[in-house]
């Protein structure tokens, strides 16, 4: 064969390969393009750093609960039926503070004015230094033209396929996207048995060891409270289990994430469009490992209690006396009998 043949050939199958690629992804539509999800329709959700571009462009909100895999298992209808008005779920897993500072900014830029914003602001998240964002940039930019390139390269062709391998059975609603807990054992054994026990090190972290990753992921959240007056923040702590403080406990960590919690709630507590809730001293559940799957992961169960309970406007601090409300889950956890739990298991 000709050298001239065989590149004619080569291309003409490469451009086959890229059109038949893109024609696959076009049609499957694993990034919902085609348009908004009413109440009761079902798609497949495989992907949410991908897809969430998506929904955050089309559908129709006025409130956002947002957060890591601690948000995941708050369904939004909760949100909807008690402020009376469409609720969106924007879910990232293991999520950084600059990605979700991407996705705000693009339901933002798309919708314009947000009444709500309940934001999980885990403890992880907060003394986080590395901001690496794993979001396609191009789905969440203004930019048309690049989206373009989503319908040529491996991970939209991988999304299609997954989407076709799963079919129509793992289809569901927009209200159960990205939920979990249905897939997980919530029980005292379970938590336990995932959680590796670390040894005591002899010299804890100074206090001030996490105010600096604190401060720079604080500075973003204060941005979006300054550039949005219109917009009540809800910034809500998670309630990680006992196994958590007893890990921290044992890594000598305690007393540093306790000062980055309360300088965290210092400065966020100083705008009045933000309101701060903790449930990390919420004993009621974070002794009950029969709440848990790990160390942090909760139930759906608890999600629920959560979101009656921010609805409400209870668990918060306040500005006068936020100091004490985190000395009172500093007292607890620096007291707590943590040998109990895996004498209990012996």
């Amino acid at each position: 064969m000709k050298a001239k043949t065989f590149f004619i050939t080569a291309l003409s199958c490469a451009l086959l390969l890229l059109g038949g690629s893109a024609a696959l992804v076009a049609w499957v539509d694993p990034l919902l393009t085609a348009g908004t999800l009413e109440e009761g329709e079902t798609a497949l959700f495989v992907n949410e750093r991908y897809e969430m571009a998506g929904l955050i462009r089309r559908q129709d909100y006025s409130n956002l609960i947002m957060g890591t895999s601690l948000a995941a298992n708050f369904r939004a209808s909760w949100f909807t039926d008690w402020l009376e008005s469409p609720t969106l779920k924007v879910a990232i897993p293991d999520g950084r503070l600059d990605e979700f500072n991407t996705a705000l900014d693009l339901a933002y830029r798309t919708h314009g004015t947000i009444d709500r914003v309940f934001f999980g602001l885990d403890p992880n998240v907060l003394i986080r230094e590395d901001q690496h964002s794993e979001l396609p940039e191009y789905l969440y930019n203004d930019n048309a033209l690049d989206d373009l390139q989503f319908y040529f390269n491996a991970e939209s062709l991988a999304l299609a396929i997954k989407s076709l391998l799963l079919g129509d059975e793992a289809k569901i609603t927009l209200d159960e996207a990205y939920t979990w807990d249905r897939d997980h054992t919530f029980a005292r054994g379970a938590a336990l048995g995932s959680y590796p026990r670390p040894e005591t090190v002899s010299d804890p972290l100074p206090p001030e060891t996490y105010l600096a990753a604190a401060e720079a992921n604080i500075d973003v959240i204060c941005g979006w409270a300054k550039e949005h007056p219109d917009t009540q923040f809800v910034v809500w702590f998670p309630p990680y289990s006992v196994l958590y403080w007893d890990q921290v406990s044992r890594l000598g960590r305690t007393e540093a994430i306790l000062t980055a919690i309360e300088y965290a709630c210092g400065r966020l507590l100083n705008y009045d469009n933000v309101k701060v809730v903790s449930f990390l001293n919420a004993q009621d559940f974070t002794t009950n490992l029969n709440c848990y799957t790990d160390h942090i992961h909760y139930s759906g169960g608890t999600a629920a209690w959560m979101s009656r309970k921010m609805l409400a406007g209870q668990w918060q601090y306040y500005p006068q006396s936020y100091s004490g409300q985190v000395n009172e889950l500093r007292e607890f956890v620096n007291n707590y009998d943590y040998d109990a739990l895996f004498e209990a298991e012996n």
